[in-house]
This record gives structure tokens, sequence and C-alpha cells, in this order.
């Protein structure tokens, strides 16, 4: 619906180009209703009018509210989900450190590699426009359970038990954030907005549009506009300005092997 270019902007630019966009179209759709309808004159008809756009202007209010509200919260339970994951990795590396494996050393460094893959790789690849793990994190990932695996085989104690639990733990997050980056408002949502803010605007038509008033039409649209244009970008939590830190990540993978 919107062209790739437009997330490559600052998302200060990108809201004030929403805000731009539904200014001007809240204040030009008005002029179509009343060049196809003229301006109403009716007193009871202008009264109910009035009061449907009133009713209209607040449900459609609300339902940007409430939709903004959501993404805002997965948002930041994306973000808690990306710290706990790298504190997973890090209490991984920390428990190889006094096992007496003699796959440890190697393992520590797979965990190192692949938090540098998630941070580095899997951010980018998670910001495409078709959402995908990362096929460099998937190798560190699939040595890491085969040295797991030949650890907890060759030990007499099962030092590579509490490691294989963790890989699954890993895998299982990493599924998780591939879903969530996946998921959007559906197209359908935006049909019904448009639809309502397009209704809205039409019945505009009964007001003498003066500078002052032409103003504060202005600015409400822009500010639904500015709604929207948050919506979007909280929409896409891997790429833009404001997208998860990876730096959780980045700091595993400079820890030093003790």
């Amino acid at each position: 619906m919107v062209p790739n270019g437009v997330w490559s902007l600052p998302d200060l630019m990108i809201v004030a180009l929403f805000f731009v966009l539904f200014a001007t179209l809240g204040l030009l759709i008005p002029r179509l209703g009343y060049r196809l309808a003229g301006r109403m004159a009716n007193e009871p008809e202008t009264r109910l009018v009035d009061r449907t756009q009133r009713g209209l202007r607040a449900f459609l209010v609300f339902l940007l509210a409430l939709t903004l509200n959501d993404v805002r919260e997965k948002f930041v339970r994306m973000d808690g989900e990306a710290s706990r994951e790298a504190s997973e990795i890090k209490q991984l590396h920390r428990l190889l450190e006094i096992d007496g494996s003699i796959y440890a050393k190697r393992e520590r460094e797979l965990l190192r590699d692949y938090a540098g893959a998630i941070a580095e790789d899997e951010w980018k690849s998670l910001g495409a426009k078709a959402p995908m793990l990362s096929a460099r994190a998937d190798e560190i990932l699939a040595e890491l359970r085969r040295l797991a695996k030949r650890s907890a085989m060759n030990s007499p104690h099962g030092e590579g038990s509490g490691l294989w639990t963790g890989l699954i733990e890993l895998e299982d997050l990493r599924q998780a954030r591939l879903q969530k980056a996946q998921s959007s408002t559906a197209p359908l949502f935006w049909i019904v907005i448009g639809l309502m803010t397009f209704l809205e605007c039409l019945m505009t038509t009964e007001s003498n549009m003066s500078l002052r008033r032409k103003v504060t039409l202005g600015g409400y649209y822009g500010c639904l506009g500015m709604i929207v244009a948050l919506i979007l970008i909280f929409e896409r939590p891997f790429s833009g300005a404001t997208r998860l830190s990876a730096e959780p990540f980045r700091q595993v993978a400079t820890l030093s092997d003790q």
C-alpha cells in the first residue's frame, strides 16, 4: 500500500509526510463533495449530518487510538523478549565456562557467533519485505545442537543437557520473533479506515470554508495522518529509525572467553 522508498526516510519525516497527505485530502474531498452535491441548506438535514459526522469522527479516532496502543504494546513486548533472549545466550555462555567438556570452548565460540549473527544478519532479514530468519544463525544453531548432543553422549555426567535445553528455548524465541515480524494489520482494516475518513470528509460540505476552518480541518486530518504513520512505523519493528535494538546481542557477541 505504501511505496518501500517511504520507509527509508527518517521517522519524523514519515510522520510529517502523512500529516501533509491527510491534511490535503481532508481539504480536497470536502470540495469534491460540495461540487457534486452542493452546500446543505436545510437545517434539519444539516443537524443530522452534523451529528452523524461527530459520531463517525469519534469512532474513527477511537479505532486508530486502539490500534496504535496495540502495536505499541507489541513493540515493547518484542523489545523485552529480545533482551531476554540475549540474557539466555549469555547465561549459556557462563554455564559453558565451568563445563569440563572438550567441546565447551568451541560451543562458547559458536554462542558468540550466534549472537553476532542475530544482531547483524537476522535483524536485517526480519526487516525485509518478506521477513525471514538468518540462514547463518540457522547453521550456527544446528552445529551447536550437534555438539551439545555429542557432549551429552560422551559425558557420564550429562554436561550437554543444560545446553541442549537452552538451545531449544532459543529456537522457540526465534520462531516467535519471526511470527510477530510477519504479523501486521489486515489490509481490510485500512480499507475501512479509508472509507470512513472519506465519508467523514464529504460531510464537511455543509460548512463555509473560511481560512480558520481550513486550518482547523487540515490540522485535524493531519493529526489522523500522524497516528496512521505511527501505527505503520511500530508495525515494522526491525526496520526504519525507530526499530528494536540489537545491542544486547552485540554485547553477548563481544564476551571474552575465560
